[in-house]
């Protein structure tokens, strides 16, 4: 029996998501995290690709670097964005399963997809067939470009899709060669604009009484990380040069090494007072009266001769005293934190309450991240682990839509609901972050790995 607290300014509203890797699985957790009740619908032929594959993947990807009897239950990666979710296993591809589909969207409110253009359509259950069913419906799709462009039907993830953004153009090290960001950004962000255009669509059919289609292209939704370049080329017609951690703006501006084994502070100076704090607490007053760092134009133009003046400083101390230091006297300054160290703060444990720990069937009590946003009439809150695969089959079909026993038990015969995987799924079998190693380990389960649009 489905029996689940759910608080905050979403609660009441049903969601039905269909998505995978770390976008749309990310869009879903935030509606689940502010109240809706998510049901994540996998077929068991093609899970959600971050589940990883059926005889295991790479020991990184496993709480304890251990896969277990059922690796696709325990993947450090499915398991850190499909919190508060329930799960059926549904393949819409065999008889019966589309019956089971238009019977919870007489009872949805939101479909959720991160697919490409075209492929709910296919399937049955793109908006033009659904609102037939359930007028109120609102489909929301994700795809990595928008259709009608010659990238239209193109799949794409945080690697390809940042790129596409022209954010990767951006970042680099004046070499000449473009810098990739992880990917740490483009996947979460089209998974947050999903959350805003849901919310616009749900209020918009408080107003008008009916559901609406909402398309939201992830291209176009990373590339407002880089409107000012934008506007600025289309006024100058010049491109911006990467410079590595630099600006036009300030300087210093950069990541200095400290004291230890990859330790770094960063540091920003814009204000003329606090490049005069800097020179008082490094101790080389000389710096005040020399004429290449005067001025922030001369400090820009002397960065090379600059930096390593600071960092003969700061690789004296330790990241937290340099940047305690620089901070007393008024310089922008912060340490560069890893992981564990972000997870295992005070600040995030308890004054924000950013860290949550929750019970999961398959791996046990585990840490994990919570959202960053608060609500003080309507709290939201992440409560539940994510799901195993097809967990909630018999409550989802028997409480919620009144199929019998035996109409359940041929639909499992006919292989239209799944109890488990029958295929692998594509993720990676190697990862190039010591990050990932460490959160699988120790249970804080935030991967650095981007997930497909």
């Amino acid at each position: 029996m489905i029996e689940r607290v759910r608080t905050g300014p979403l609660s009441g509203v049903r969601v039905l998501e269909f998505s995978t890797a770390w976008a749309g699985p990310y869009a879903g957790r935030a509606l689940a995290f502010l109240g809706a009740e998510v049901i994540k619908i996998e077929a068991p032929n093609h899970p959600d690709s971050w589940r990883g594959t059926r005889s295991a993947g790479a020991p990184v990807y496993y709480p304890e670097l251990t896969p277990g009897e059922s690796p696709q239950n325990r993947s450090v990666l499915f398991n850190s964005q499909n919190i508060d979710k329930l799960s059926i296993g549904l393949n819409l591809k065999l008889d019966g399963a589309l019956g089971v589909m238009y019977k919870l969207v007489e009872q949805a409110d939101v479909v959720l997809a991160n697919f490409t253009p075209g492929v709910l359509d296919r399937l049955g259950i793109g908006h033009a067939d659904l609102s037939k069913i359930n007028p109120r419906i609102i489909v929301v799709e994700m795809p990595a470009f928008g259709p009608g462009g010659p990238m239209a039907t193109h799949q794409g993830m945080g690697k390809t899709m940042e790129p596409a953004a022209g954010m990767t153009a951006l970042m680099g090290y004046g070499d000449g060669k473009p810098v990739l960001t992880g990917p740490a950004i483009v996947d979460p962000t089209g998974g947050l604009n999903a959350v805003s255009a849901t919310v616009t669509a749900l209020e918009l059919r408080e107003r008008t009484g009916v559901g609406s289609r909402v398309e939201l292209a992830q291209v176009e939704a990373a590339s407002h990380w880089i409107g000012e370049f934008v506007l600025a080329n289309a006024d100058t017609g010049i491109n911006p040069t990467p410079q590595g951690n630099r600006v036009d703006y300030a300087a210093p501006h950069d990541a200095f090494a400290c004291a230890g084994d990859d330790e770094w502070v960063v540091i920003a100076v814009e204000e003329a007072d606090q490049w005069m704090a800097l020179c008082r607490a490094i101790g080389d007053a000389g710096l005040v009266d020399d004429p290449r760092f005067a001025t922030l134009e001369a400090r820009l133009a002397h960065q090379d001769e600059l930096d390593p003046i600071i960092e003969s400083w700061t690789a004296r101390h330790g990241k937290w005293e340099a940047a305690g230091l620089l901070q007393s006297v008024g310089v922008p300054a912060a340490p560069v934190l890893g992981g564990a160290e972000i997870a295992e703060s005070e600040a995030m444990r308890e004054a924000d309450g950013l860290i949550v720990s929750l019970n999961h069937s398959a791996v046990g009590t585990r840490d994990y991240s919570a959202f960053g946003f608060r609500h003080g009439r309507t709290q939201g809150a992440h409560r539940y682990a994510a799901p195993l695969f097809g967990e909630h089959n018999d409550e989802v079909l028997g409480d919620l839509l009144g199929f019998d026993p035996t109409e359940i038990a041929e639909l499992r015969a006919s292989g239209a609901v799944g109890d488990r995987p029958t295929a692998d799924t594509d993720t990676p079998r190697t990862v190039q972050t010591t990050d990932v190693s460490a959160a699988a380990s120790d249970g804080h389960l935030e991967p650095a790995k981007g997930g497909h649009a």
